[in-house]
């Protein structure tokens, strides 16, 4: 099975994460950030799970996503965003990243610029990783659905990368099961993606455009010289 066919071919709407709460801007390029990889997780792992349930899968509990957030049996949300419909459902796979490390390879940020047009041109890579945080009831569930949830990205990790131009992404670590903090009878286990792409940006100046200069060569074989070459 392809990664299309898996995700049913998503709407492309979701490389605009910045608009997820207006839902009033059309769709734009997608720039690489810390929240844009954020969210190509989240609705990467959406889209997945929308198409092919748990059962389908091969595993035997009976909850199953669903986009409708009354409807559904897993929740499924940006960590820290949390939606009165959605947030005391369990069990419940939470998408957050973790602290980004900027590293700059090229002199000065530097990789082009413009002189006519005053341009600089910047670049930097960044390191991230990105947490899914998988809660559950009980030590036997949890397991399972983070199963369910790292498959996808050990699957279809190269795929991912490739699509989105993402320098490097990889399934980095998966946690041993703890307790969960905010109640005694729930577990959770973190399933950790390493990510590393660039940013870049053209810094624009507001000085005059620079014209082209008119001058005169000069040569010892000729009598006349040569205007404006």
């Amino acid at each position: 099975m392809s990664f299309d066919e898996a995700c049913n071919t998503p709407d492309l709407s979701y490389v605009s994460p910045y608009d997820r709460e207006t839902e009033e801007q059309d769709v734009r390029e997608m720039v690489l950030t810390p929240w844009t990889v954020q969210n190509i997780c989240y609705e990467v792992l959406k889209n997945y799970m929308t198409e092919n349930s748990p059962q389908k899968e091969g595993y035997r509990f009976s909850q199953a996503y669903d986009p409708d957030d009354i409807k559904t049996g897993i929740g499924l949300e940006i960590a820290y965003h949390y939606k009165d419909a959605v947030i005391q459902r369990r069990p419940g796979i939470y998408v957050s990243r973790g602290e980004t490390a900027f590293s700059f390879p090229t002199l000065n940020q530097q990789i082009g610029g413009n002189t006519a047009d005053s341009e600089k041109m910047r670049y930097s890579l960044v390191q991230m990783p990105i947490n899914l945080a998988v809660v559950a009831t009980n030590i036997g569930f949890v397991e399972q659905l983070a199963e369910y949830v790292f498959k996808i990205f050990l699957r279809y990790q190269e795929v991912i990368k490739n699509d989105f131009c993402i320098r490097q992404f990889k399934l980095a670590t998966l946690s041993q099961p703890s307790l969960y903090l905010e109640s005694k009878d729930h577990f959770v286990v973190n399933v950790v993606l390493q990510s590393v792409f660039d940013m870049g940006a053209v810094i624009r100046g507001d000085d005059l455009r620079l014209k082209t200069v008119a001058y005169t060569i000069f040569t010892n074989c000729m009598e006349q010289p040569l205007l404006n070459q």
